[in-house]
């Protein structure tokens, strides 16, 4: 009713304590006053990406421009929130993505969760997840090309990759904005039989709490790394393991290798972590983003609704 669309034509997102009655007065009045300030240029955009904020510290957004062989092209842009309770599947995360190209809705979709599993469920802030989390991707076909309606189109591949890039830009984001974050860590597992056995050991490391909170007291502790990979469940031969922190490798072939202290401790004082471990398997690799873990989070949370 306050924007004059059909209720078929409007998506409602939400967050916050589970198992609390929304205060629909207030969401209400709030509506009527958020559809009087409509706008649509760069500002509001900006303003809407600051409005869904919630325990995060600063707005995340994007936008590029896909420009294609024969000179049409079209526009991607996205907004996200969430800081806490990140984990696959998204847990408190909301995103919302528009773009003016014409796409089939059955291609848009498959590109999307193709995106989102490559960057959303690639994040893990504290291995906790909710009951409410959107991804929720826009296209209003105005653009000056030719429908995408075939997975084999050049167009079609340049907006999956142009989706991926966008989003992966915003997963990034999130882990850097989690809460009580003093560290964005990256951490990439290779030499795997596959993505999926990657993928699982890379997410054991980044969930481990002994992981997490040494990197936050910039110790270089290549054991926990370890550990982790050890007991995510994948089959694993310790003595083919190499690991990686920045460009200084500690462990080689399952042995320490070269723990130069000074120069681990001066990789740790950086805001972006770099943690590689080479499996020794096989060809594929997964890479998860996440972040240290502070005392300012469990403040933040020993005190969520006080």
């Amino acid at each position: 009713q306050a924007t004059g669309c059909e209720a078929d034509s409007m998506m409602v997102m939400s967050t916050g304590v589970i198992g609390q009655q929304l205060p629909m007065d207030k969401i209400a009045a709030g509506v009527q006053a958020a559809a009087a300030a409509l706008g649509a240029d760069v500002a509001a955009g900006h303003e809407a990406a600051r409005a869904i904020m919630t325990t995060d510290t600063r707005p995340k957004e994007h936008a590029l421009h896909v420009r294609l062989d024969n000179g049409t092209g079209f526009t991607l842009a996205g907004m996200a929130k969430g800081s806490g309770m990140i984990h696959p599947n998204m847990a408190t995360l909301l995103c919302t993505l528009t773009c003016d190209a014409p796409v089939a809705p059955v291609l848009a979709q498959a590109a999307l969760r193709e995106a989102v599993d490559a960057s959303l469920n690639m994040v893990t802030i504290d291995g906790d997840t909710s009951t409410n989390d959107t991804a929720l991707l826009l296209c209003n076909g105005m653009a000056s090309m030719s429908l995408i309606e075939e997975a084999s189109q050049e167009a079609y591949m340049a907006f999956r990759a142009g989706l991926t890039t966008l989003l992966v830009e915003l997963a990034k984001d999130i882990a850097r904005d989690g809460e009580g974050a003093t560290r964005f860590i990256e951490i990439t597992v290779q030499g795997a039989r596959s993505r999926e056995e990657a993928k699982q050991a890379a997410m054991s490391v980044a969930t481990s709490s002994l992981v997490k909170t040494a990197i936050y007291g910039r110790d270089a502790n290549w054991g926990r790394i370890l550990c982790a990979v050890g007991y995510s469940g994948i089959t694993l031969d310790a003595t083919k393991v190499s690991l990686w922190l920045g460009d200084l490798q500690l462990v080689r072939a399952g042995e320490p290798y070269d723990l130069d202290e000074t120069r681990a401790s001066e990789i740790l004082e950086q805001s972006d972590i770099t943690i590689v471990v080479d499996l020794g398997h096989g060809e594929s690799a997964a890479t998860v983003w996440t972040s240290d873990l502070s005392h300012d989070y469990v403040s933040i949370n020993a005190h969520y609704r006080t």
